[in-house]
């Protein structure tokens, strides 16, 4: 079987084709671009926004209440630490709006665990002295902090070096 092919009958094979191809397409949507909304403007109160200045209670700070030191692996007050700890709770009395916050330590000695339930124990100690004594617990915060920080050297506060704690001492006092 010979298929012969003339010009003319490919030129309508094309053409056909064409049409073909051209009527599938689809018309291009029209598309109308929306409205611009319109804006209404409304009047607008204006607001007083001046802030009222805040009566701020003025709180006596008392600037350092004296430190004890409990015995190796002790967290019961000494006859000593009495005496220092009356007077915290005589300046805690005649200062009513003053909280206070008791931070215990210990030594490096033993394990991490053990040493903050030791320091807790401490702070538990002097918390129930002062409760005792009639400094209202409410204005008591302690914590319990496990051993001491490592103080620094005179070299490192001299450059303000983080990561040792400046050695704060108690005051001097006739009974240390």
């Amino acid at each position: 079987m010979n298929i012969t092919v003339n010009k003319f009958s490919f030129i309508i094979f094309f053409l056909s084709l064409g049409i073909l191809f051209s009527s599938c397409r689809t018309a291009e949507e029209i598309v109308e671009p929306e409205p611009e909304p319109t804006v209404v403007e409304e009047p607008v109160e204006e607001e007083d926004w001046t802030v009222e200045e805040e009566v701020v209670e003025e709180v006596a700070v008392i600037e350092e209440l004296y430190t004890i030191n409990f015995g190796f692996d002790m967290y019961n007050i000494t006859d000593r630490a009495a005496r220092l700890l009356a007077e915290n709770v005589a300046k805690l009395r005649e200062n009513p709006a003053t909280r206070v916050r008791v931070d215990a330590f210990t030594d490096h000695v033993g394990g991490d665990q053990y040493n903050l339930r030791l320091s807790l124990r401490r702070a538990a100690a002097v918390v129930d002295f002062y409760v005792q004594n009639g400094i209202d617990d409410a204005r008591i915060d302690s914590r319990g902090l496990g051993k001491a920080p490592i103080p620094c050297t005179e070299a490192e506060m001299d450059r303000d070096t983080p990561g040792c704690e400046k050695n704060r001492r108690a005051e001097s006092h006739p009974l240390n």
